[in-house]
């Protein structure tokens, strides 16, 4: 067996070699990735001033488009503005200020403002003092009862001639009266315990936005209240339900429902001609769809029930010969 000898010189010269191994294709792994960066990064410069240009090139020809078709591209314009949905607070019944609600029975007016303290809600994140029972209950997932809007008196508010509370305004921006007529009738209006109730009302609509509150809404069967309530109003609004079969539910259960498929409405701003009259101006109609018919399964249809059925029943007198 022949015996190799291992030096300390032997050892510096391999290790010399394997360095200089090692550096002379570190230089030329460097030179590939530098040129591959070069290229690719040309590349990407070449890339980008194309799109650019190719951008440029579609702005021009949007432009001389544009120009060349004038007046022709109104058409286009105009088609397209009509397809846009008005922002919610460009809607007439969402113009800040009080509102009044009129209608027959059956018009649609509670089935209205309960969509529009809905749709209100959504959008501010607020919900509404109203006068009745305007929702049923909900359950949360915990099983706890819960409701959207807070029930309220007037009179908890508007006592002796002056406003004793101030509202919640972090959580309701919004103050419903349901059904005038049996609330607040003009003829009463040199009682004593009328004005002192109404007369403070009045005065914190004039102060409304002060106290956090967007809208009141009136509903009523009157075409007209008291003179000073009516001379507040921002918008005067006539509603007309439209109702369409529910042919989905027909398919699924072979039941006929019909569900609210939203209201036409003419509404009308309040022109003052003097201290006792007023009259409609502005008149316009318009389409007030139902954006949420799920939940109409939690509107209750005769809220003012329960404080009849609370009244003692007249039998009568039996008829007698």
């Amino acid at each position: 067996m022949v015996e190799i000898k291992i030096t300390e010189e032997s050892l510096s010269i391999y290790e010399k070699k394997v360095l200089d191994f090692i550096c002379k294709y570190e230089m030329i792994f460097n030179k590939i990735i530098n040129t591959v960066d070069h290229v690719v990064i040309n590349f990407i410069e070449y890339f980008e001033k194309l799109i650019f240009f190719i951008i440029y090139l579609f702005e021009l020809t949007g432009l001389i488009m544009r120009y060349s078709t004038f007046p022709l591209h109104w058409i286009w314009i105009k088609l397209e503005l009509n397809k846009r949905e008005d922002k919610l607070t460009d809607l007439p019944l969402f113009k800040l200020g009080a509102h009044y609600i009129y209608g027959k029975p059956s018009a649609g007016k509670s089935t209205l403002i309960y969509h529009a303290t809905l749709d209100y809600a959504y959008y501010t994140g607020k919900t509404a003092y109203t006068t009745e029972m305007m929702e049923t209950v909900r359950t949360d997932v915990f099983g706890k009862n819960y409701y959207y809007h807070q029930l309220f008196s007037p009179s908890d508010f508007f006592k002796d001639g002056v406003q004793v509370a101030g509202f919640e305004s972090d959580r309701f921006n919004m103050i419903v009266y349901e059904e005038m007529l049996t609330k607040y009738q003009q003829r009463n209006n040199a009682k004593k315990s009328y004005n002192d109730e109404v007369l403070p009302m009045i005065a914190s609509m004039g102060t409304q936005r002060h106290q956090g509150i967007d809208l009141f809404y009136f509903i009523s069967q009157l075409p007209r209240n008291d003179i000073a309530i009516m001379q507040m109003l921002i918008g005067y609004h006539e509603p007309q339900i439209k109702k369409a079969f529910d042919y989905k539910h027909w398919l699924n259960t072979g039941k006929f429902r019909f569900y609210i498929k939203g209201w036409t409405i003419k509404s009308s701003e309040i022109s003052l001609l003097d201290g006792y009259n007023y009259k409609l101006v502005n008149t316009k109609r318009w389409w007030y769809p139902n954006k949420y018919p799920e939940q109409f399964k939690y509107f209750n249809r005769l809220n003012m029930k329960d404080q009849y059925d609370k009244l003692e029943k007249y039998k009568g007198v039996e008829m007698q010969a």
